[in-house]
């Protein structure tokens, strides 16, 4: 075998194609959590206390580091684990919510 030929066998190799490229788009993507104001924290409270079982409803949330738009029917609502749970099988914190349209 000649010389150059072996030392290719020891170069670093990329196992998974693309990892690294999507480290670095996953790293750009990430939102800070904002904290919303108490007017608007008012009116959640109101649309959350107006949403009943069976309601359909677009829901703006924080979700792995970054706001989301999720849109379902609700299935069950939990005031005590203060949670919304939807038919997809999507469950969502309250805390989470910074907009709700019922539509």
């Amino acid at each position: 075998m000649k010389r150059a030929d072996r030392a290719k066998q020891f170069m670093p190799f990329a196992a998974l194609k693309g990892y690294e490229e999507a480290l670095r788009e996953k790293e750009r993507l990430r939102e800070k959590r904002r904290e919303i104001g108490e007017d608007e924290a008012e009116v959640l409270d109101r649309k959350l206390r107006r949403l009943t079982v069976g309601d359909e409803v677009k829901i703006k949330h924080y979700l792995q580091r970054r706001y989301i738009d999720t849109r379902g029917k609700v299935e069950k609502l939990s005031q005590v684990n203060h949670r919304i749970k939807l038919d997809n099988n999507i469950e969502i914190r309250y805390e989470d919510i910074v907009e709700i349209e019922i539509v």
